[in-house]
């Protein structure tokens, strides 16, 4: 399965995200009954009955650990972002509040060039390196300004105590916030791969078909039982999609405001 479909899916607004990965199953399930009841009597449906929902619970089990294993990798992709860019976040503030310590006249120029600094790579992030990373592309884009903002505080010139003491802090900082952009390029890297969602699809159609094989006292209320479960499964598929893609779409789980609002520093 082309990865690029469910990135589409994902990246699209939620209401039509959610018309596709819950009315797709829906038309499948109610499509599927059409045709079995068409092929098949009452009286067959009843005497595959027995054997037809002990099959389908063995499906709804394994459908069961498929759907939690996804939703858990899911999760784990959109927590493990948001958490590297709130530490990417905070030591670039930190690092705009440790700028103040060089508060000499003489030194007025290298604070400046400090926060120009922290404001030329946030911006790098948002302008450069966040499109490619919502279309799952590596990105060097903000190197240049990376290198700069080391080196306005490994070349500073320390006149007071105070100023050593960060000096020898924002080596420390600096190695964490490489860190911290590492991970956050490489994230997307860690998102499920096709063959995860191939897998998905496949026991989710699976659980949406096999329901058909086995008769109900009424067939009305077979197509609602039908319904209720396609429902279910779109409803987690676009779950999984959200979490697994959480940079894409309007009313992404996770946008650059804080990178914005660094760049408002005055």
């Amino acid at each position: 399965m082309d990865m690029s479909l469910m990135l589409a899916v994902a990246g699209l607004p939620t209401p039509l995200a959610a018309l596709i990965t819950i009315g797709v199953p829906l038309a499948l399930a109610l499509g599927v009954g059409a045709v079995i009841f068409a092929l098949f009597t009452p009286q067959e449906f009843a005497q595959n009955a027995f054997v037809g929902s002990v099959k389908y619970g063995f499906v709804v089990q394994i459908y069961a650990v498929v759907a939690a294993l996804t939703l858990v990798g899911a999760w784990d992709i959109y927590q493990t972002f948001r958490d590297t860019l709130q530490r990417e976040v905070a030591i670039l503030y930190v690092l705009a509040h440790a700028a103040e310590a060089y508060n000499l006249p003489e030194q007025e120029g290298w604070r400046q060039e400090m926060r120009d600094a922290i404001r030329a790579y946030a911006a790098a992030v948002v302008t450069q390196d966040w499109p490619l990373m919502q279309a799952g592309l590596p990105s060097s884009g903000s190197d240049a300004e990376y290198t700069r903002l080391a080196r306005a505080f490994f070349e500073a010139p320390i006149h007071a105590d105070n100023q050593q003491a960060v000096a020898e802090n924002a080596a420390g900082w600096i190695h964490f916030l490489a860190e911290a952009r590492i991970a956050r390029l490489s994230i997307m890297s860690r998102t499920l791969s096709s063959v995860i969602w191939f897998l998905v699809l496949t026991v989710s159609v699976a659980a949406i078909a096999f329901q058909w094989f086995f008769g109900s006292a009424s067939q009305a209320m077979h197509y609602a039982m039908g319904s209720v479960i396609a429902i279910i499964v779109g409803g987690v598929l676009l779950v999984a999609l959200k979490l697994a893609f959480p940079l894409v779409g309007e009313g992404a789980l996770l946008t650059p405001r804080p990178f914005l609002t660094l760049m408002e520093l005055s």
